[in-house]
């Protein structure tokens, strides 16, 4: 039977070829498919605030602008922390994000590197740092998933925040965290340096 089924397949028959392309297919579609709804789904905010780690900012977060607003409009920790868009590219920038910030985090939640709250504020400075150099590398790409500067109502905001907006419009020097740190979270105080021994 195995013999057949190698003699058949090695025939270059229409049959065998319409098989391979077949079944190629349906299980590219079945992976893509599952791939897809996983990736969703772990963007899920049950999952984002199931380690211990996470209890202080998820606390931090519920009373930001981010959590309750007069929008009624709530952003997902996914929303903030993973690129969105609907290019290929831009699938795969959001696959690479979600298999680095997942796998660190499931790292150092295995290996305990954070057991309570004192010693993830001490190293909270420096993983601030790292988001905050993420989300400008990305031009806040998560931010203006949400953020539009074509949407923005620059006469309904406060003088001082319309006028940085239409400057940061018009220049495009500025990415959306260069002025919207602690946001979502409170910025960390910056360690005092060591001081040096003379």
């Amino acid at each position: 039977m195995i013999a057949n089924l190698l003699k058949w397949l090695r025939t270059p028959s229409q049959k065998a070829i319409g098989l391979i392309l077949l079944v190629g297919f349906l299980a590219g579609s079945i992976f893509f498919i599952v791939f897809h709804f996983t990736m969703n789904a772990t963007n899920a905010m049950s999952i984002c605030i199931s380690c211990h780690e996470m209890e202080g900012v998820y606390q931090e977060y519920k009373e930001s602008k981010h959590y309750t607003n007069r929008m009624g409009v709530r952003a997902y920790c996914a929303d903030c922390h993973v690129p969105h868009g609907k290019t290929f590219g831009d699938w795969i920038d959001k696959f690479l994000a979600k298999l680095e910030i997942g796998s660190k985090d499931i790292y150092h939640h295995m290996i305990g590197t954070f057991p309570d709250k004192e010693s993830f504020e001490k190293k909270r400075w420096d993983l601030a740092q790292n988001v905050i150099k993420t989300l400008k590398e990305r031009d806040s790409k998560e931010c203006r998933a949400c953020h539009n500067y074509d949407a923005m109502q620059l006469d309904e905001q406060d003088k001082s925040a319309s006028k940085k907006h239409k400057k940061a419009m018009e220049s495009q020097d500025k990415t959306c965290i260069d002025c919207h740190t602690g946001v979502a979270h409170k910025m960390p105080e910056e360690p005092e340096a060591p001081a040096t021994q003379q």
